[in-house]
């Protein structure tokens, strides 16, 4: 929409480039979170499997959800500054047929505004963008929920059932918080030669228990000192504690050395994508710099916007290479 001063007056066009610049961060931004979700599910689903298989079950913290998560919130926001942009782009363009709406008479009015086709520019923009993004939002809400996406423990009982029983009855717990903490604390592995096993015995000598109840109870009498240190994280970004454990370059196993290899081409995918993020951005700054230098001073507020966006995802992808480069750094 071209949101000239001349045409919806100043005020109104500052607001219109604030909006526009959401419309196209939006996307761009939704990426950038959806890769470092899927990259916390890939990491919480190989650590739940992994500890399954040595006989410990986490439980993660039910604190994981999308609506504490900061960087969801965040979507919301975009989406809805982007809002007000259609809807002032509708209005503008069929001025005239909106001033001949009477509230009196809608059959009337809604004849008129068919024929001057904001009805179908309605559906136009619901169509392909709303229906998209809400949908992509919803997807996103789900993501959250770590254990609903998990394999039931019914399955463990399809092939043989008597072994699965026994295992069954070895399996000690732990829960989320405990083992996120003792792992980036570290784990006081020996030698080069240290295998997954290893760290799965410490882990489970320093936060497994036999009985869940206890797991239960503990967690209740622990959650009001943790609660403030938890809501000051990002959800997103603090869930990916596993890759510091599974990425611990002291783990030779092959599994583990498998992992690692499978995990840094699946990083090399994920950054190739973040780089399609920033160069996006960057024209687009580029191009609104480029205005306001010609004189387009309400394009201010839409670089405003895309610098905002630029950082966030500057940081996301901070965070999401972060873990990998430390680890590679113990070497």
């Amino acid at each position: 929409m071209n949101c000239d001063p001349v045409r919806c007056g100043w005020y109104l066009s500052i607001f219109c480039e604030y909006t526009k610049a959401y419309v196209r961060c939006f996307p761009l931004l939704a990426m950038a979170v959806s890769l470092m979700v899927a990259t916390r599910m890939v990491l919480n689903h190989r650590i739940y499997y992994q500890l399954l298989k040595h006989d410990l079950l986490i439980s993660f913290d039910k604190s994981n959800h999308a609506s504490e998560d900061p960087l969801f919130r965040l979507l919301l926001w975009c989406f809805a500054n982007a809002f007000p942009h259609f809807i002032i782009n509708i209005w503008l363009a069929h001025r005239e047929a909106f001033h001949l709406v009477k509230l009196g008479d809608l059959a009337s009015s809604a004849q008129k505004l068919m024929a001057a086709n904001v009805l179908h520019d309605a559906h136009q923009v619901a169509v392909f963008y709303f229906v998209p993004a809400i949908v992509f939002l919803l997807f996103l809400f789900s993501s959250y929920d770590t254990e609903a996406l998990l394999l039931p423990l019914s399955k463990f009982f399809e092939d043989d059932f008597e072994a699965s029983r026994t295992a069954l009855k070895r399996v000690r717990f732990m829960r989320e918080s405990d083992v996120a903490a003792r792992v980036q604390k570290g784990l006081q592995l020996q030698g080069d030669g240290a295998t997954v096993v290893d760290a799965f015995r410490e882990l489970a000598d320093a936060a497994a228990t036999d009985a869940p109840a206890v797991l239960a109870r503990t967690s209740r009498l622990q959650r009001a000192d943790k609660q403030g240190r938890e809501e000051a994280r990002l959800r997103v970004t603090w869930t990916m504690w596993p890759a510091r454990l599974l990425l611990d370059p002291r783990l030779s196993d092959k599994d583990t050395v498998i992992f690692r290899c499978l995990w840094h081409a699946f990083l090399a995918v994920i950054g190739l994508l973040m780089l399609v993020v920033f160069y996006c951005l960057s024209c687009q700054l580029l191009k609104d710099f480029g205005d306001v230098w010609s004189g387009q001073l309400p394009d201010l507020a839409g670089i405003l916007v895309e610098l905002g966006h630029f950082g966030i995802a500057a940081y996301l992808c901070l965070m999401l290479f972060r873990h990998s480069l430390v680890n590679e750094a113990l070497r």
